[in-house]
C-alpha cells in the first residue's frame, strides 16, 4: 500500500512537471522580416507612385511616417512593391515603413519628403446656413484651415479639386455677404474669397448611380449564370441584374461586381447607399458591399424578400469592417456569397446608388426635400444683362453707360456695373433728373420678409456727388426719397435702409385732397406694393459727376452690415 502510495505521488509529480514544461516554454517562431533595401525617390509629389525593392514576404501595409500610403500593389515574386505617396503626411519629410500580414516591420533611416502642389481656388459656391458649401479649384482637399468671416468650418467630403464644408454652428444670416479664408498644406497663398452670398437652406434630392444595368450590361465575374433581364420593378418596366448560383460557405465567393472608379458624393449632403433587391422564392440570397481599399459591410444574412423587390437604404459612412471609411476614396465592390441560404445563390438587383438621404422610391432628381424655399435676396438692378440696361444720352452725350470706368475699377460683385459720367459741362444739380434709371417692382412679393431693406453699392470719385433713390406706391401718387452725398475715393461703400422702418423725405404731389393725404406720408405702406424703383444722379454743388452703381437688392435685414 505504501509503495503504492509512493507511485501515484511521483506519478502526479512528473504530471505537474510536465503541465508547468507546457505552459512556461515560449516558442521563437522565424517570422518573416520585411526589408526594403532600395527606393526609387526620397523625394516626389504626393499622389505620384514610388517602387521599393527588398522582401516583402506577406507586406499588406505601407506607411509614410504614420500615414497609409496608397494603392499599394505587391509583385507576385514579394521582392518589389508600387505605392502611390499618400496627399496629406508630414511636409518635413517621414520614414517609409512595411509591415506584413505578421505584424513585423521595417523602416528607412532617410525619410521620405513629399512635394506639395499649389492650391488654388477658382469657385467658392454660395453657403446654405447651418449646411454646407463647395469649394473647387486645383488641389483644395489640401487646404488646412477653412474660415467664414473669420470662423473655422470643417470639411466634410470631397475630392481633390472639390471639397464639401459645414457651417453647422456658424452664426451665418441668410442674405448677407460673407468671406471666406484659407490656408493650405502647401503653404502658398490661397486669396481669400470675398462676398460670397448667404442664402437660406434648401436640399434638392440628387444621387450617384454606381450600377443600374440599363445599357444592358453588367460587370459580374464568377460562377452560375448571370443576365440582364427586363421586368416589372415596384410598378416601373426595368432593366435588373440576374444572377443564379450554386451556394457555399461564408468564406467561399461565388463571384464579384467591381467600380471602376471613385463615385463622386462631394455634392451630396446626407449620402446613403442604397440598393433595389429580390431573392426569388424560396432562396435567400447573401451579398457584402466592399470598399476595394480593404473595408467591408454586410446587408443581411441569408434575407429573403419572397420574390418580393424591397429597397435597403442606410447611410454610407456607417456598418463598416475591417478598418476607417474615407467616401472621398470609396470605391464599391459586391462580393457574392451564399452563406446559410443553402446550395442556392439567386439574387436580383435593380440598381446600386448613392442618394441624397433614405431612399424609399418616390424621390426624383431635383426635388425639394428639405430647408426653406425663402429668398435670400430679391435683386432690383444688378446690370448684369446688357440689353436690360442702355447707354443714357443727354442730348448727343453719352452721360451713363455699362461701358465707362471699366479700365479704372473692379465690379463690387458680379461682371457689370452702371455709371454716370459729366465734366461739368451739363448744367445745374438737376441736369440729369430725366436720364434716371428704374425698376418696375409691381410684382415683387415682399410679405416673407419681416424687415425688408434696400441694400446697393456706390463707388464715386475723389469728389462729393449726390445720388437719390425714389420709390413709388398707390399708382406712384406716394412719392418717397432717400439722399446720399457719398465720396468713395475710388473704393466700393455700401449704403442700406429699412425700407418700411425708415422715416423718408416725402416728394408726393400734395396739390389735390389725395394728393395732400400722401404727401403727408413718411414711411412706405408694407401691405401695398411698391410701384417702382427710381435712382436718380445729380450734380453737388459744382463737382463733376462720376459715380457707378452696383448690385441694388432687398434682404431681410441690414445685406452688408452686422
Amino acid at each position: 500500500m505504501k509503495k503504492y502510495f509512493i507511485y501515484t505521488l511521483l506519478s502526479i509529480l512528473f504530471l505537474g512537471m510536465f503541465t508547468s514544461c507546457d505552459y512556461d516554454t515560449e516558442y521563437d517562431i522565424d517570422w518573416p522580416v520585411p526589408v526594403i533595401s532600395e527606393v526609387s525617390s526620397y523625394s516626389g509629389l504626393i499622389s505620384s507612385t514610388i517602387t521599393l525593392e527588398g522582401n516583402f514576404t506577406k507586406v499588406n501595409k505601407v506607411y509614410f511616417g504614420d500615414v497609409d500610403g496608397t494603392n499599394v500593389q505587391l509583385a507576385s515574386d514579394e521582392k518589389s512593391l508600387t505605392v502611390n505617396v499618400p496627399r496629406k503626411m508630414m511636409v518635413d519629410g517621414a520614414p517609409i515603413v512595411v509591415t506584413n500580414e505578421y505584424r513585423q516591420s521595417y523602416q528607412t533611416a532617410e525619410l521620405f519628403v513629399p512635394i506639395i502642389p499649389a492650391t488654388t481656388v477658382s469657385k467658392v459656391s454660395d453657403i446654405q446656413t447651418e449646411l454646407t458649401f463647395t469649394i473647387e479649384g486645383e488641389n483644395v482637399d489640401l487646404l488646412t484651415e477653412i474660415t467664414v468671416n473669420g470662423d473655422p468650418a470643417t470639411v466634410i467630403s470631397g475630392s481633390i479639386n472639390s471639397i464639401v464644408v459645414s457651417v453647422a454652428g456658424l452664426n451665418l444670416r441668410a442674405g448677407t455677404l460673407a468671406e471666406v479664408a484659407f490656408k493650405s498644406l502647401a503653404k502658398n497663398e490661397v486669396p481669400a474669397v470675398s462676398k460670397v452670398n448667404v442664402i437660406y437652406p434648401f436640399i434638392s434630392y440628387e444621387e450617384v448611380v454606381i450600377w443600374d444595368f440599363s445599357n444592358g450590361e453588367h460587370a459580374y465575374v464568377g460562377e452560375g449564370t448571370a443576365s440582364v433581364e427586363t421586368g416589372d420593378v415596384l410598378g416601373n418596366e426595368e432593366k435588373y441584374f440576374s444572377l443564379r448560383a450554386p451556394g457555399y460557405s461564408w468564406d467561399k465567393l461565388t463571384g464579384e461586381m467591381a467600380f471602376s472608379e471613385v463615385p463622386d458624393v462631394s455634392k451630396l449632403v446626407n449620402p446613403y447607399l442604397t440598393f433595389c433587391v429580390r431573392t426569388p422564392s424560396g432562396s435567400a440570397g447573401y451579398f457584402q458591399m466592399e470598399d476595394q481599399a480593404g473595408n467591408w459591410r454586410h446587408f443581411g444574412y441569408g434575407f429573403d424578400t419572397d420574390g418580393e423587390w424591397i429597397i435597403i437604404s442606410q447611410p454610407l459612412g456607417e456598418g463598416w469592417e475591417g478598418g476607417e471609411f474615407n467616401s472621398s476614396s470609396f470605391m464599391p465592390k459586391l462580393g457574392f456569397k451564399a452563406g446559410n441560404a443553402g446550395v442556392h445563390q439567386d439574387l436580383d438587383i435593380a440598381y446600386v446608388k448613392i442618394t441624397e438621404g433614405k431612399f424609399d422610391g418616390s424621390q426624383e432628381i431635383g426635388d425639394a426635400i428639405g430647408g426653406s424655399t425663402k429668398l435670400p435676396k430679391i435683386t432690383v438692378m444688378d446690370f448684369e444683362v446688357e440689353s436690360e440696361w442702355p447707354d443714357l444720352m443727354n442730348g448727343d452725350n453719352v452721360i451713363a453707360s455699362l461701358d465707362f470706368r471699366k479700365d479704372e475699377i473692379e465690379p463690387f460683385i458680379g461682371n457689370e456695373f452702371f455709371t454716370y459720367v459729366d465734366d461739368g459741362s451739363q448744367g445745374a444739380w438737376g441736369a440729369y433728373w430725366n436720364q434716371t434709371i428704374s425698376k418696375d417692382t409691381k410684382a415683387m412679393d415682399l410679405t416673407s420678409f419681416d424687415d425688408p431693406y434696400l441694400s446697393f453699392a456706390l463707388n464715386t470719385s475723389e469728389n462729393s456727388q449726390y445720388v437719390i433713390v425714389r420709390m413709388y406706391q398707390y399708382d406712384e401718387a406716394l412719392v418717397v426719397v432717400q439722399k446720399f452725398f457719398p465720396n468713395t475715393n475710388g473704393k466700393w461703400a455700401t449704403f442700406e435702409f429699412s425700407l418700411f422702418n425708415t422715416d423718408m423725405e416725402n416728394w408726393s404731389d400734395g396739390s389735390t385732397e389725395l394728393g395732400a393725404h400722401y404727401a403727408s406720408l413718411k414711411r412706405l405702406n408694407p401691405d401695398v406694393a411698391i410701384d417702382r424703383i427710381e435712382i436718380i444722379v445729380g450734380k453737388n454743388g459744382d463737382n463733376p459727376i462720376e459715380v457707378s452703381i452696383d448690385e441694388m437688392v432687398i434682404t431681410e435685414g441690414p445685406r452688408y452690415s452686422e
